[in-house]
Order: structure tokens, then sequence, then C-alpha cells
């Protein structure tokens, strides 16, 4: 139950997260192009959230 919460925060951080930050782009770009970097984000801060998961387990043990 507790690594299901924790995959819902991580994937609500980065959804929310990859949102944020292709709104900062301007309204020049394609949809095309926000959608692209939206995935790039997205999957960016999911491996930054995994990698700082993994560090705080390892020294919880």
């Amino acid at each position: 139950m507790q690594l299901t919460l924790i995959g819902i925060v991580i994937l609500t951080l980065a959804a929310g997260g990859g949102w944020l930050l292709v709104r900062r782009h301007p309204k020049e770009y394609a949809v095309q192009v926000k959608a692209v970097l939206f995935g790039l984000y997205f999957w960016g801060l999911v491996f930054l959230q995994l990698i700082i998961a993994a560090l705080v387990y390892s020294f919880q043990k």
C-alpha cells in the first residue's frame, strides 16, 4: 500500500511539474513541440524523484 501511495505522489508531482514547465514557454510554440517537451519534463522529473526515493531508502537501512 505504501508503494502505491509513493507511486501516485511521484506521478502527480511529475505531471504537475511537467505541465507547469511547459506553460512557461511562449505561445508561439506549436502544440506538438509542447507535447514533446511535456514528455521530456515528465520523464525527467519521474527519474529524478525515483533517484531521490532510492537514496532516502538506502540511507534508512
